[in-house]
């Protein structure tokens, strides 16, 4: 039984249209993908830099990658030792692609907690009794921020280094 030309033109209407709606979804998500990270307080980008506080992206993503059963897979196929040197190399190689937003993450969640000025006076060293306490007494709030911001980009970061791993691990 065959439709009628209406009911099938009907039908491809509908599914142009929802086709055109899954494109500009896709499109959206590119643009938003490719589009330029929001701005980051100079003062906050420069502290979290000079002090290098984001390099424990690298560290971290050991941390989270160890917990996982694909670790415990790789474990499995080529001894503790191998594993941890495999893992650690792939979050190692793939450390640049992610420090950078990393970074500016961990910057927004310092300006979001401080001043630039009191970001200034951290940055330079040996800031004021008050800022100093300030620093000390955020860094729970800055962390919780932080983990906000950042989990998701430490999800992408830990898996693609254990999917190249776990390739690697394979005979």
């Amino acid at each position: 039984m065959g439709y009628s030309r209406s009911t099938a033109l009907t039908v491809l209407s509908v599914a142009a249209g929802a086709l055109s709606g899954l494109l500009l979804d896709v499109q959206v998500a590119l643009a938003e993908d490719t589009a330029a990270a929001p701005a980051v307080a100079p003062s906050a980008l420069a502290f979290v830099q000079d002090r290098h506080l984001g390099e424990s992206l690298g560290w971290l993503g050991y941390q989270v990658a160890s917990r996982t059963v694909t670790f415990t897979t790789i474990v499995e196929a080529v001894g503790r030792t191998k594993a941890q040197e495999i893992v650690q190399d792939e979050l190692q190689h793939l450390q640049p692609q992610y420090q950078q937003e990393w970074d500016r993450n961990l910057a927004a969640a310092y300006a979001a907690s401080f001043t630039p000025d009191e970001l200034t006076a951290l940055d330079v060293g040996d800031p004021p009794p008050d800022v100093a306490n300030k620093f000390r007494s955020k860094q729970r709030d800055v962390g919780l921020d932080m983990k906000r911001r950042s989990s998701d980009l430490l999800k992408v970061y830990v898996s693609t280094a254990l999917d190249n791993a776990l390739k690697k691990a394979k005979p």
